[in-house]
């Protein structure tokens, strides 16, 4: 009679560890950090229209995320007379990338801009404001 207490226990298959091909790999995100100097601002906060502008090609890398910071048209509060630190998070930039700008392109004077940023082999960088 087969059924459920006839049944033979078999051992689970055993598959070897798979690495994922490059091609399949997540590409990681482009990770901003920005250090603000003392008193450099009461609040701040970042556009949505912020990019990484490759400086050889028409290639963008939109912001997809942020810490620290407010959207537009939101602001964050900064404590005065010390520090402060942000971090804005873009999607990956192609290979061919090897030298691009941050630009926040906004309906306003005054918007970010962060020229010639030499591409670095984590692509994580370091900024300061005022630059």
């Amino acid at each position: 009679m087969d059924g459920p207490m006839s049944a033979s226990p078999r051992s689970p298959a055993v598959l070897p560890e798979l690495e994922a091909a490059p091609e399949v790999r997540p590409l990681e995100p482009v990770v901003v950090h920005v250090r603000c100097a003392p008193d450099y601002a009461d609040a701040l906060r970042i556009w949505q229209s912020t990019f990484l502008l490759d400086r050889d090609s028409s290639h963008t890398s939109p912001l997809i995320g942020f810490e620290n910071i407010s959207l537009y048209p939101h602001w964050t509060r900064v404590p005065s007379g010390r520090p402060y630190r942000f971090t804005l998070f873009f999607e990956p930039l192609p290979k061919s990338v090897q030298v691009f700008d941050l630009s926040e392109i906004i309906p306003e004077p005054l918007g970010w801009h962060f020229p010639a940023i030499r591409r670095n082999q984590e692509d994580v960088y370091w900024l300061d404001l005022p630059n």
